[in-house]
């Protein structure tokens, strides 16, 4: 899994190379799974859902993705593993905390009733069921790449994966991955929000 390569990879994808982040998501996929479903089992008892659990370990793959700098003294690896960690054990801190509040409440944000969506909401079925706030849905764009806003707004226009795919003439896999980390973002936006 260590590669000293991943430098040159994660240099594009911080350029936003469409490729180079799919590369590292492909990579790194098992690792960050292996690692959430080993918080998950520790944790298992405190209600805690596994895909939440992976979501955030997404979400401290994309900061160390963001964040990573060969001047460190560490590999890619280690960095993003950190991260990844990090992400996972402060999520797991929260979420005991909390445990006895409702996972899904919603939070009234003005007087037209628009919902802004709870962290532990799915975040596909909200965007595709239209209960979002339009702000939300710019302050995202903003943090998107040009192939996510693309599949994000095909998305929101009802079609299918399998239509994005041939659209956009890529694979059903860089679609969903793609989709994937436009579901961390619109939960990184939320927690921000919040």
């Amino acid at each position: 899994m260590k590669n000293d390569n991943d430098y040159e990879i994660v240099l594009m994808a911080q350029e936003g190379n469409e490729d180079a982040i799919n590369t590292l998501y492909k990579k790194y996929t098992p690792i960050i799974i292996k690692k959430s479903r080993n918080a998950f089992f520790y944790n298992k008892h405190h209600g805690i859902e596994i895909d939440d659990i992976i979501q955030e370990a997404f979400i401290g793959f994309d900061e160390a993705i963001k964040n990573f700098s060969q001047d460190e003294n560490a590999t890619f690896y280690t960095f993003s593993m950190l991260c990844v960690e990090r992400q996972i054990s402060n999520y797991m801190r929260q979420a005991t905390r909390n445990r006895d509040k409702l996972l899904n409440e919603a939070i009234n944000i003005d007087d037209t009733n628009v919902k802004m969506i709870s962290s532990n909401v799915d975040i596909e079925n909200t965007v595709l069921g239209y209960d979002y706030s339009e702000k939300m849905i710019n302050d995202v764009k903003m943090i998107l790449t040009d192939f996510e806003k693309q599949v994000l707004d095909m998305r929101l226009k009802g079609l299918s994966f399998d239509e994005i795919t041939k659209l956009l003439n890529k694979d059903k896999k860089a679609i969903y991955n793609a989709f994937q980390r436009i579901k961390i973002k619109f939960k990184k936006i939320n927690k921000n929000d919040n």
